[in-house]
C-alpha cells in the first residue's frame, strides 16, 4: 500500500500488493451534516447500536449488555468516533456487501478508536476491502478486540481489517478463517500501508489462530500471478508488527508467509518485524513439494529497502520445507516442536527460541522476548500472549 493522505469523500487506499489498483468503498458523509452529541449513548440491543452508530457517527457509544444480531440486516458505511465494548460481546453478527463494495462490522472508518469489543461468530461476505470488524481502516486505534467467525472477500480480505491505512491494532485476535483475497488475505489484516498522519499501520502484542495448528486460518487465492497471503498481514508496506503469532494452515499463491505474504518496500516508510511465531503450514501453489515453502515471510516479500524482519520462529516439524528466507535483514529459525516449548524462561543456555549465553543457537538480535507481553508457560507449552480478550482460549 503506498501512503495515503486524509480520506474524506471518497475512500481511496493505493494498494503496493501485486497487480495494484484503488479501493473505491462508502463515501462517508459530509462532516457538517452529522448529528454531534456531548456524552457517550448507552445501548444495549443490536436496533440500538445501529441507530447509534448510524446517527452518531462522530459520538462515542459504549455498550452495557451482551448483543445479539441474529437475523438482523447489518450495513453500516462509516464511523469516526469511539466504540467502548466494556468487554461485551456481539454474536451473530452476519453482514454483505451489496453494490460490489466492501463489508465489514464498519465499510469504512477513519480517526475511530473501537475497543474492549467481542465479536463472536461474526460471518463477512465482500469484495474489496473486508473484514470482521473494519473493511478500509484509515488513522483508527483498534485494542482488545475479539473476533471469532469467517471474512471472505476476492480482493482483500482480513480477520479484523481488511485495509489498514495507518493507526494501531493491539491486543487484539481472530479465530476462524480468512478466504480469498487475491490482492492480499491475512489472518488479521488484508493489507497495510502508512499515512501522513500516524504514519506507519502497527500491529502489536495479537495474534490469529485456526481451529488447532493443522487447519486452515488463510486460504488465500491460488489463481495464476501472485496472491500475498500471511498468518497476520497478507501484504503491503509501511507496516510493524512487534509480538504477534498465527496458528494455522496459510494457502496462497506465489508469496506466502506464515506471518506475513508479501511486505513490499512500495512505500516512503520499511516494514518492520519483530518477535514472531508461526506454528503451522505454509503452503505455495507456485512451488513443487507439498507446501514448497516456509517460514513466516513469503518468497516474494521485498527486502530491498531499509526493512528489518528478526526474532522469527517457525515450527518446522509442521511446516516440513527446506525452502524459507534466510538472506538479507531477515533473521529467523526454524524450530522443532519440542524447541518451541522449552524452556520456559530465558537465559537457559541449552534449546527452546530464547537466546542462550552463547548467543549460538538463535537468531536473538537485540530485541529479545520478553514477559509480558509474552507467557513462556510451563514446560511443554507455546508461548502465547498475556492480557488478551475473551473467549478464546490460547492453543499452548
Amino acid at each position: 500500500m503506498r501512503r495515503v493522505g486524509k480520506m474524506s469523500r471518497g475512500v481511496r487506499l493505493a494498494i503496493a500488493a501485486t497487480g495494484m489498483v484503488a479501493i473505491t468503498g462508502c463515501a462517508p458523509p459530509v462532516s457538517d451534516q452529522l448529528e454531534t452529541v456531548t456524552s457517550a449513548i448507552t445501548v444495549g440491543t443490536i436496533g440500538d447500536l445501529w441507530t447509534a452508530l448510524n446517527n452518531y457517527p462522530n459520538g462515542v457509544i459504549d455498550l452495557n449488555n451482551d448483543i445479539y444480531a441474529n437475523g438482523y440486516a447489518w450495513h453500516l458505511g462509516y464511523f469516526a468516533g469511539t466504540l467502548n465494548g466494556h468487554d461485551h460481546t456481539i454474536f451473530n453478527l452476519t453482514t454483505s456487501d451489496t453494490i460490489g463494495q466492501s463489508a465489514a462490522m464498519f465499510v469504512y472508518a477513519e480517526f475511530a478508536t473501537i475497543k474492549n469489543l467481542r465479536l463472536v461468530n461474526v460471518t463477512v461476505t465482500g469484495t474489496y476491502a473486508s473484514a470482521g470488524l473494519i473493511g478500509g481502516s484509515y488513522d483508527c486505534a483498534v485494542d482488545n478486540v475479539a473476533v471469532e467467525g469467517t471474512a471472505s472477500a476476492p480482493n482483500y480480505v482480513g480477520g479484523i481489517i481488511g485495509s489498514m491505512g495507518g493507526g494501531t491494532l493491539s491486543r487484539s485476535y481472530f479465530k476462524g478463517t480468512v478466504t480469498g483475497g487475491a490482492y492480499g488475505a491475512g489472518g488479521l489484516v488484508g493489507v497495510t500501508g502508512s499515512t501522513e498522519t500516524t504514519g506507519t499501520a502497527k500491529i502489536t502484542s495479537s495474534y490469529a489462530q485456526a481451529l488447532n495448528q493443522t487447519s486452515t486460518l488463510v486460504a488465500g487465492s491460488t489463481a495464476a500471478g501472485i496472491h500475498p497471503a500471511g498468518g497476520i498481514v497478507g501484504g503491503g508496506g509501511g507496516m510493524e508488527l512487534k509480538d504477534v503469532y498465527a496458528i494455522g494452515a496459510v494457502k496462497g499463491r506465489g508469496s506466502s508467509g506464515g506471518l506475513i505474504g508479501r511486505p513490499t518496500c512500495d512505500d516512503p516508510r520499511p516494514f518492520v518485524l519483530y518477535r514472531g511465531i508461526y506454528r503451522g503450514n505454509v503452503t505455495d501453489s507456485n512451488l513443487a513439494e507439498p507446501g514448497g515453502w516456509a517460514g513466516t515471510l513469503g518468497k516474494a516479500t521485498d527486502v530491498t529497502c531499509s526493512s528489518r524482519a528478526s526474532m522469527l520462529f517457525f515450527n518446522r516439524d509442521l511446516d516440513t520445507s527446506q525452502n524459507y528466507l534466510t538472506l538479507g535483514n531477515v533473521s529467523q529459525r526454524s524450530s522443532t516442536g519440542a524447541e518451541l516449548t522449552a524452556p520456559t524462561a530465558p537465559g537457559v543456555a541449552n534449546g527452546g527460541i530464547f537466546c542462550p549465553p552463547s548467543m549460538t543457537l538463535v537468531p536473538c538480535g537485540d530485541d529479545p522476548m520478553t514477559s509480558p507481553p509474552w507467557d513462556y508457560g510451563a514446560a511443554n507449552q507455546n508461548n502465547v500472549l498475556m492480557n488478551m480478550p475473551g473467549p478464546n482460549n490460547q492453543i499452548r
